[in-house]
């Protein structure tokens, strides 16, 4: 299903325009301008499927209240089936999003954010790197500080329309709910503690998972950061265990639904809807024996 356009653009045009209206004096804030970010990552899928990728986040904050921003990602994705291999390599899909946030004044600083994400088809189906469909998805997220060196959160995220899930790391069609807890340790350094779940409808493609998520950060001057984290699969349908490591400017601060989320760096570097959709079951280019596509 592709989403029409004009419809999208309203929806985003919308999202925006009721929080500048209940920002007030702080939607003039000055945001951080232009924000870089590049990760690395591994990932067991399932027994027999692994990744790794290179992502970039390239983000624009016009306000402290709004940020745009897009995650190109280079896949290699391997299936080890009775001692065949079949590899592909490639660009996956494109997401494209818009991320609003509020900061309410008062005890705990609570914070509240949505972010709403369109992924285009770039991936190549033939070759199982992207789905073939355009793709809708909401985040939602809340977060508090309820001490100084401490911050909690929770997020939920859901897709509006086709294989909207935003990672390999959860499963599509379904509600992925995440907890996540950053505390910060010394001068510059923090570590994160996540658990994240999928529920709802289950995919052929993909069993719903839980996760436990680790990580942690360490700012270089005011905003560059360098961050490490971790996921071990606690169930059976799980992703087995993933790792990433990221550097650059987007990755700094703290935010419900941005790149700079514990769970969510993690998550976000293995986008691209490898073997979903029309490009199910195709990596290496749905050849048999030893190949790459």
């Amino acid at each position: 299903m592709r989403m029409p356009a004009v419809p999208v653009c309203l929806l985003l045009i919308g999202l925006a325009t009721g929080v500048s209206a209940a920002a007030g004096q702080d939607s003039t804030s000055q945001g951080a301008g232009v924000l870089t970010g590049l990760a690395f990552g591994a990932a067991k899928i399932t027994t027999v499927r692994s990744e790794r990728a290179v992502s970039g986040v390239l983000a624009y904050q016009p306000r402290a209240w709004i940020t745009f921003s897009t995650s190109p990602t280079f896949v290699r994705a391997t299936d080890d089936t009775n001692g065949t291999r079949l590899t592909s390599s490639g660009l996956g899909d494109l997401p494209l999003s818009v991320a609003v946030e509020r900061e309410l004044p008062g005890a705990w600083s609570p914070d509240f954010a949505a972010s709403l994400a369109i992924t285009l088809p770039t991936g190549s189906t033939q070759c199982g790197l992207g789905s073939g469909e355009t793709s809708v998805g909401l985040d939602l997220g809340a977060g508090v500080s309820p001490v100084d060196p401490l911050h909690l959160s929770v997020g939920a995220s859901r897709g509006l329309s086709g294989l909207s899930s935003q990672s390999a790391l959860t499963a599509p069609r379904a509600t992925s709910l995440s907890m996540d807890a950053s505390v910060d340790l010394a001068e510059g350094w923090t570590a994160s503690l996540s658990m994240s779940g999928d529920f709802g409808q289950v995919d052929s493609t993909q069993a719903l998972s839980r996760d436990l998520g680790f990580g942690t950060s360490h700012t270089l001057g005011k905003r560059l950061a360098v961050t490490l984290d971790g996921s071990a699969g606690l169930t059976t349908g799980s992703p087995k265990w993933a790792l990433s490591l990221g550097i650059g400017t987007a990755y700094s601060g703290v935010s419900p639904v941005g790149p700079n989320a514990a769970f969510r760096r993690l998550k976000k570097t293995f986008v691209g809807s490898v073997s979903r959709g029309s490009g199910h079951g195709k990596i290496g280019g749905s050849k048999t024996g030893t190949t790459s596509c």
